[in-house]
């Protein structure tokens, strides 16, 4: 028999569990959030740079010049590759949710949001709370495995939008010394 205190300590150890599951959803809302608008910046500034990078190949094509020049002018467009690769990946970073989990009761495009409100509200209310828990568990999962993604793809965006800054650098000096 489950005594007053074992049934209280039971209660109070599955609303942390909730808790604990509500604060983690939280955690990663955010870091999702956070990884798209770091990843618009990197957008943004990596689109300049592809510009200026074609901008200063152009002109240095037409101003001709020697082996220094050609070499600047060869910089410039591996530089603007890797700012467009760097643009991809925060294109990628930044793309709606495309991953679809298993049939459940919150992502936005399940089943059960194309039903009518009343049947959808019939629906929701007949969720037990194992069901529920279980949906959010899984809907957990679901944002962990965004989140690594996103994350993943920011990485290779920041790194090739150093590569390129870095080749960047190097073409401009070769057209200085030139």
């Amino acid at each position: 028999m489950v005594t007053v205190v074992e049934r209280f300590a039971q209660l109070e150890h599955e609303l942390l569990h909730e808790r604990f599951a509500d604060f983690e959803r939280a955690v990663l809302q955010d870091n999702i959030v956070l990884c798209d608008a770091k990843s618009g910046v990197l957008l943004a500034f990596g689109g300049a740079m592809v510009i200026f990078c074609i901008d200063a190949f152009v002109n240095g094509r037409a101003a001709g010049g020697g082996a220094l020049h050609q070499a600047a002018n060869a910089l410039f467009l591996i530089s603007a590759a890797g700012f467009l690769i760097s643009c991809h990946f925060s294109l990628t970073t930044v793309l709606p949710r495309l991953r679809r989990g298993r049939e459940d009761h919150i992502f936005w495009e399940a089943p059960v949001f194309d039903l009518s409100v009343d049947d959808y509200v019939v629906k929701m209310e007949g969720l037990d709370a194992v069901m529920e828990r279980h949906d959010k568990l899984g809907h957990l999962h679901m944002l962990a495995g965004i989140c690594r993604t996103k994350f993943s793809h920011f990485q290779l965006s920041i790194r090739f939008g150093q590569a390129g800054f870095l080749v960047l650098v190097l073409a401009e000096l070769a057209r200085i010394v030139a």
